[in-house]
């Protein structure tokens, strides 16, 4: 009898020992499961540098020709929406003879564009001022470049509203400069009696 009690007993230190060692595992598994998800939940930081580099690729060009009294004339690649004063910039400043207060500085350049920069003895005609009655009435003005004139030097012209305007710009876009001034008939909206009247104020340089 006294051997089955004992039996009994050493079959329960062993019970009590494979449960002790079931819930040591158990618990063991459990902060570790409670642990690995802190490298999961870390912040993904997304490099701005990349997408920054893509849209600037993106970016068009113009070529644009210009000449005159700048120091370094010649052929120049500029990012489209460029103005006069940036590319007169890289064509190195005007020079000491330039007559700079000739041009719209703040003039959007298309591409194809020619630009002269004129001497300052060029001023010489307008600025005369005569005092004979007769020629009281004669305009001063410069002549408008078609292939040069934006939107608002075009609408100074007789007959030359916003949507001519853009319709001349549109064509010299594309098909290039216009040749000679008869070239404008080819305009859409624009027929003999128009160019009748702008004739002798339009150039093409």
């Amino acid at each position: 009898m006294d051997e089955i009690k004992e039996m009994f007993k050493e079959q329960w230190r062993i019970a009590v020992c494979v449960i002790g060692v079931g819930m040591a595992l158990v618990g063991y598994l459990f902060v570790q499961a409670q642990a690995e998800p802190s490298h999961l939940t870390e912040p993904v930081f997304v490099s701005e540098t990349v997408e920054s580099e893509v849209f600037a690729s993106d970016g068009r060009e113009i070529v644009v020709d210009i000449k005159g009294e700048v120091r370094i004339p010649g052929i120049y690649h500029l990012p489209e929406g460029a103005r006069l004063y940036e590319l007169i910039q890289k064509a190195g400043g005007v020079t000491d003879t330039a007559l700079e207060t000739a041009v719209n500085l703040a003039q959007i350049l298309q591409d194809q564009q020619m630009i002269v920069i004129p001497h300052e003895d060029e001023a010489e005609t307008s600025a005369d001022v005569h005092n004979g009655q007769s020629d009281l009435g004669e305009a001063a003005n410069p002549l408008i470049d078609l292939n040069q004139a934006d939107l608002t030097q075009l609408q100074t012209l007789p007959g030359i509203g916003a949507k001519k305007a853009e319709a001349i710009i549109q064509y010299r876009e594309e098909h290039g400069f216009f040749k000679v001034i008869d070239d404008l008939t080819n305009v859409t909206g624009i027929g003999d009696k128009t160019f009748e009247s702008l004739k002798e104020l339009i150039t093409v340089g």
